[in-house]
């Protein structure tokens, strides 16, 4: 592909590095389509004189952050340029005394956490591989993580953006104190629309006290049913855990989460379901939640329990985080559902009584939130699968899911599957407005076209 003929005045503004050379697209490309060219600008000066120019020319535009979650959404349209935000990584302003922070788009999570934690706080929030993915990224894709009972969504820590539109004309949504109620909320808006709406370059965000300490239990049980309704009781207690998780053998195996963790000489200590429950505050608060809830879990079934070290938890907490989306987690098939907390074990039952190919998938749940994330890896394929086979299992589990009251998002499937399908499942109610929204905000449509609900 050739690079598009950039003018002049915007060549002269560009660092050198800024143009990415011809040779190098094919990393930037989106769904197997390496796109027309890719810009690093490094101020949103830059970026909006890029917007401005892609917009007179109709040429469509694909923000990227970390490059982390891009087999998210619908297949583009088509790629025309990719609009690099990494090289935007400033924290612009931090008041630890107010709880505020102000950072550029394309500062990773990781180097956000490091810097907060110079004035004693840090941001609530999670997302795979944190340190390389993005700000901007994570707002985009909504992303969270294991403790998302507690921390929420990134919206909910979101208290001013800035964004470069459609046209390359910058707007501002709320602001930089926390008790802020003026105007539309446009935070929520941007976060999670999946840069179909305008290319986000700053944001805002309330922050927290960093706790002092951190735990995390494991505790096996002999199935989901069990692991799920025993993570449901330990919740409602007032020495709940911040975050509960519950995998399944197969999903085990890809955290590596059997090797020293669980199980000694003469246990046997293989199989089963397994409850993550994580914790975080004071010392003696987290020792004793810790305790309590061992109780409880031991009580109420668990056949073992086991509390990690602080190294063997961070690593735990980040592997769940990652599941999926690592290099060495990617699977073959991967499906999310949000669903009402109460069904949750229901609504996998069903999906493994089923048996979607004829092979079980591996497990994910959260218990506290209401989701649960399937995932059928490469080796557990077998070969003679078409995208036929495919598409029925995608359908038998929205099916499943829409009785219950939730939605699906196929997180992974084959390519020349995902060509076909709307990975978002069924229209929502509200569809109409969200498409007067795009045509709203992205009139002429160059805003990664074709990407989110409905393919808009």
């Amino acid at each position: 592909m050739n690079q598009f003929p950039l003018p002049e005045n915007l060549t002269n503004q560009l660092e050198p590095d800024a143009i990415v050379a011809e040779e190098r697209l094919v990393d930037f490309a989106v769904d197997g389509i390496t796109p027309q060219g890719a810009l690093r600008p490094k101020d949103r000066q830059a970026t909006s004189e890029i917007m401005g120019w892609a917009s007179s020319q109709r040429i469509t535009v694909f923000p990227r952050g970390g490059g982390i979650q891009l087999a998210l959404g619908n297949v583009p349209q088509e790629v025309g340029l990719v609009l690099d935000l990494s090289q935007q990584s400033r924290m612009l302003d931090y008041q630890p005394a107010d709880l505020t922070a102000t950072v550029e788009a394309g500062i990773t999570l990781g180097q956000l956490q490091r810097e907060l934690a110079a004035g004693g706080k840090f941001l609530p929030i999670e997302a795979p591989m944190a340190e390389s993915a993005t700000i901007g990224g994570i707002l985009a894709a909504n992303a969270s993580g294991p403790l998302r009972y507690s921390y929420r969504q990134p919206r909910d820590w979101l208290i001013g953006i800035s964004v470069v539109g459609a046209d390359g004309t910058e707007t501002k949504a709320g602001g930089k104190v926390v008790k802020n109620v003026t105007g539309y909320d446009l935070n929520k808006l941007y976060t999670g629309s999946m840069g179909t709406l305008g290319v986000i370059v700053e944001a805002t965000f309330k922050v927290s006290p960093s706790p002092t300490a951190h735990g995390v239990l494991v505790a096996r049980f002999p199935g989901i049913s069990q692991a799920i309704a025993a993570s449901t009781k330990l919740l409602k207690q007032l020495f709940r855990p911040q975050g509960v998780q519950v995998i399944d053998c197969q999903a085990a195996q890809h955290l590596n989460i059997e090797q020293g963790m669980l199980g000694s000489p003469g246990t046997g200590g293989t199989g089963g379901t397994l409850t993550l429950a994580f914790f975080s505050g004071r010392v003696k608060a987290v020792q004793r939640q810790l305790e309590d809830s061992t109780k409880l879990l031991t009580e109420i079934g668990s056949t073992e329990v086991a509390t990690l070290n602080e190294a063997q938890g961070q690593s735990l907490t980040r592997s769940v985080s990652d599941l999926g989306w690592s290099p060495d987690s990617q699977p073959y098939l991967s499906i999310k559902a949000n669903l009402p907390p109460s069904v949750l074990s229901a609504v996998i039952d069903g999906c493994l009584q089923k048996s979607p190919l004829g092979l079980p998938p591996g497990v994910l749940a959260d218990p506290g939130f209401g989701q649960v994330r399937l995932f059928w890896w490469a080796g557990s394929v077998s070969d003679w699968l078409d995208n036929g086979a495919v598409l029925q299992a995608i359908l038998k589990i929205r099916g499943i899911v829409r009785e219950a009251g939730g939605n699906t998002l196929v997180e992974f499937c084959p390519l020349t599957l995902k060509k076909q399908i709307d990975v978002w499942g069924d229209q929502p109610s509200g569809m109409d407005v969200i498409r007067r929204l795009k045509q709203k905000f992205d009139p002429l449509g160059i805003m990664s076209p074709g990407r989110f609900i409905g393919k808009i």
